[in-house]
């Protein structure tokens, strides 16, 4: 079509109408993304990056081109955390245009090389698709890791609505996914802008169309033949509580709040329950902001009062550390009948800014005086209840990341997440966050109960289906029990659970090289 010809591949705009359009495509590439999932807006977005970059005239140019397409993409793709800053605005509102750039245009700097790469390899198109896929998908990747590892907004996301092709990350995770829908969208866009092409290379266009084929055969076949149970040694019960993130902090709300919770956990608990069932009670990330005081308190006596022998309550908890200076973390333990409370875990990966501000010990010495929570030290261990299914723990963001808390060697029935969106409001950042349930599901083939103060609780099923949930900024609760998907009696371990991204990675490697011999050979 010549007017997409004209519009995409135009060697003619300056750098200024260039970096604009840059700028533009990559805002529009958010609306793929969730809560919005506009997936056709791909298709424009990404391939004008893709010409543009590959006709750039400089290296410096096609580095701008990507940068400027990143940095829109990050501004308002990752807004959302600095709302966290309005919660407490008297200490760091004047923060939060200075960060937010900060931290976009640190962002940006991966798709920068995107473009850059994409020029300075520069073959023919079919060669360059196949270059710009790699190069995208290794960026996600690296953004995995660099800069404390932020993977958030990644391209496989545009497909959340569409279940069956979600199925392959079982297999190659949330980055084969990436790769896929780079390499599926550049190839059907340049048919579409420059047609004669299809002719010419009909054997790569046809392996195009045959993996699309391919990937959503694989996902109906799996959906409808994979044989998932329910496990019913126990009954879990989600409590969402919808606390305000500044009543949550305000001390002469910590009764109320706490009060809030008891009485949503304990509401109907008999009449819901045969007599034989046990119930695990799992509260939100940080739902108990100070357990000394409150456990003097008599509203914790009601939990020795509601509980059976053999039933427990997981929460999040604000730990505190007595040393020289106190520290601070972000835990889970769990509290029996008989009031005994054990801790569990402490939060590895902390939010930057959110959490932490970057460079604290530096800017403390400039007179600020910033405290964030200290990393965990403890090993991610299963944990192990008398007659619970065993399961892992993950707090907030952690569950972002693909494939860092898996262990096929020492696997779980199911994974926990306790989370706090209160801080982000109500902004894109809550169904953004909660969309990485569905792919560490499906990846892990394990069902995850999600928990939120506020946010979105959810059960998702080993094969990313939402059995039930609770919406952002509603209060409530769920029973569900975990789901496990056999084969041959046995709990299914997927590709992707023992191999984790080593395999998309080789994939990668191996597209990668085998192209660049071939633009050596020419």
């Amino acid at each position: 079509m010549k007017f997409l010809d004209k519009f995409f591949c135009s060697p003619n705009y300056n750098k200024r109408i260039k970096y604009i359009y840059s700028f533009f495509f990559g805002t529009l590439l958010v609306l793929c993304l969730p809560p919005y999932n506009f997936w056709i807006l791909i298709f424009p977005s990404i391939s004008f990056l893709f010409f543009q970059s590959y006709l750039s005239k400089s290296s410096r140019e096609s580095f701008l081109i990507g940068w400027f397409f990143g940095f829109a993409f990050f501004l308002f793709g990752v807004y959302w955390i600095f709302n966290s800053f309005l919660i407490r605005s008297d200490i760091f509102i004047y923060l939060i245009p200075f960060c937010l750039i900060l931290l976009s245009s640190l962002l940006a700097i991966f798709t920068g090389l995107v473009s850059f790469f994409n020029y300075k390899l520069k073959r023919n198109l079919i060669a360059n698709i196949i270059f710009f896929s790699v190069f995208w998908t290794l960026s996600e990747i690296l953004r995995g890791y660099v800069f404390t590892g932020f993977p958030w907004n990644l391209i496989a996301h545009t497909w959340l609505n569409f279940n069956n092709i979600l199925q392959i990350c079982s297999v190659l995770g949330v980055y084969g996914l990436t790769f896929f829908t780079v390499l599926i969208v550049l190839s059907v866009s340049i048919i579409l802008i420059k047609e004669k092409i299809l002719k010419k290379n009909i054997f790569y266009f046809s392996s195009v169309f045959i993996s699309i084929f391919l990937i959503i055969l694989f996902g109906y076949v799996r959906l409808n033949n994979l044989n998932s149970s329910i496990d019913n040694s126990v009954k879990f019960r989600v409590v969402q509580p919808n606390i305000k993130q500044k009543d949550k902090l305000d001390i002469n709300y910590l009764e109320e709040n706490f009060k809030k919770i008891l009485d949503l956990s304990f509401s109907n608990k008999l009449g819901t329950l045969n007599s034989s069932e046990n119930l695990i009670i799992i509260w939100p990330e940080t739902a108990i902001t100070d357990l000394n005081y409150l456990s003097k308190s008599k509203l914790f006596n009601k939990i020795k009062l509601n509980l059976k022998k053999n039933e427990y309550i997981i929460s999040g908890f604000f730990r505190i550390e007595q040393d020289k200076s106190p520290k601070f973390y972000n835990s889970v333990l769990v509290i029996d009948k008989s009031l005994s409370k054990t801790f569990i875990y402490d939060k590895k990966h902390l939010v930057p800014f959110g959490e932490y501000i970057p460079f604290s010990g530096i800017l403390n010495k400039l007179g600020f005086n910033f405290i964030g929570l200290q990393k965990g030290k403890n090993s991610n261990n299963l944990i192990n209840l008398k007659n619970t299914p065993k399961f892992k723990t993950l707090i907030c963001y952690e569950i972002i990341f693909p494939g860092k808390y898996s262990n096929s060697k020492n696997k779980a029935v199911f994974l926990l997440n306790l989370t706090n969106d209160a801080w982000f409001g109500n902004t894109t950042g809550p169904h953004q966050h909660f969309a990485n349930t569905i792919f560490r599901a499906i990846e892990e083939g394990r069902n995850i109960i999600r928990v939120a103060n506020t946010g979105i609780s959810a059960s998702v099923d080993p094969l990313g289906r939402i059995i039930q949930k609770i919406d952002l900024n509603n209060e409530g609760t769920f029973d569900t029990n975990i789901v496990v998907v056999k084969k041959n009696n046995k709990i299914i371990k997927t590709i992707y659970s023992r191999f984790g991204n080593a395999l998309i990675i080789l994939i990668l490697i191996s597209f990668f090289c085998f192209f660049l011999k071939f633009k050596l050979k020419n």
